[in-house]
């Protein structure tokens, strides 16, 4: 009887975070015009899954703790705790502009997730939905590539990478192996001519930053830490044109 008890009640919190992370993700479809690609990305901030799958539970849990300890804790009470742990999340770093912003959205959100947990308890299928079925269709979207390439013509040398394209939505790799000690120095240039939005990333096997020293307007280096194939990222958003990627590799003196 016990282990069912804390199983609803888990899956009931599950389906609250579930249920705000539904809704989050909605308005950033929405506000990225359903571009799929900036949609993925946006879904991609493990930043927002912690937040709300696991500080959202535990203040939650804490919350119905206390209404159980104490029982003029009322729904109105309930909402203003969920509200007040919206806020707090934010409150760490001192109270400011960004922190009064940030936290409102955070008290909007913790609502959200009272509101999920309010239908959990009274549909099995609310819960099931937003508990399994939601997540597990968001996580499927971040494993999908929705970059979109026409008429994209590229050229791969040793020591670089040439592209044209009609249009690019998304991102494009070009391996690099380097070995531990060496240095690269890579150019980058891109051709705008509708006045897309582009940039790039250097990022190592585990799809980690690569910090890079600045030497030019368009020209970065690093040295390399370990023996590793680094990846330049090269991202466009609705962009027509080409991007040229050059590299050079020296050893250790």
């Amino acid at each position: 009887m016990i282990l069912t008890k804390l199983i609803t009640h888990f899956f009931t919190k599950l389906a609250g975070a579930g249920f705000t992370l539904f809704v989050i993700f909605t308005f950033l479809l929405l506000q990225n015009d359903f571009d799929m690609y900036e949609f993925g990305e946006s879904i991609s901030s493990g930043f927002i899954w912690i937040v709300i799958y696991l500080y959202g539970v535990i203040c939650s849990s804490l919350i119905d703790f206390l209404e159980w300890k104490i029982p003029r804790v009322n729904k109105g009470i309930k909402a203003l705790l969920y509200m007040a742990a919206g806020y707090a999340f934010f409150l760490f770093n001192g109270f400011n502009v960004f922190t009064l912003i940030a936290g409102t959205i955070g008290a909007l959100c913790s609502l959200l997730f009272y509101f999920g947990t309010y239908l959990s308890d009274r549909s099995k299928g609310t819960t099931f939905a937003f508990a399994i079925f939601v997540p597990l269709f968001f996580i499927i979207i971040l494993n999908i590539d929705f970059t979109e390439k026409k008429q994209w013509h590229e050229v791969s040398e040793d020591s670089s990478f040439t592209a044209t394209f009609q249009y690019f939505d998304g991102k494009h790799d070009i391996p690099i192996t380097v070995q531990a000690g060496q240095t690269i120095t890579i150019s980058i240039e891109f051709v705008n001519r509708n006045g897309g939005g582009y940039g790039y990333s250097v990022v190592n096997h585990k799809d980690k930053l690569v910090g890079m020293t600045e030497v030019n307007e368009g020209v970065m280096k690093f040295t390399a830490s370990d023996t590793d194939v680094y990846r330049v990222v090269v991202k466009g958003d609705d962009l027509q044109g080409g991007v040229k990627v050059n590299w050079k590799i020296t050893d250790p003196n």
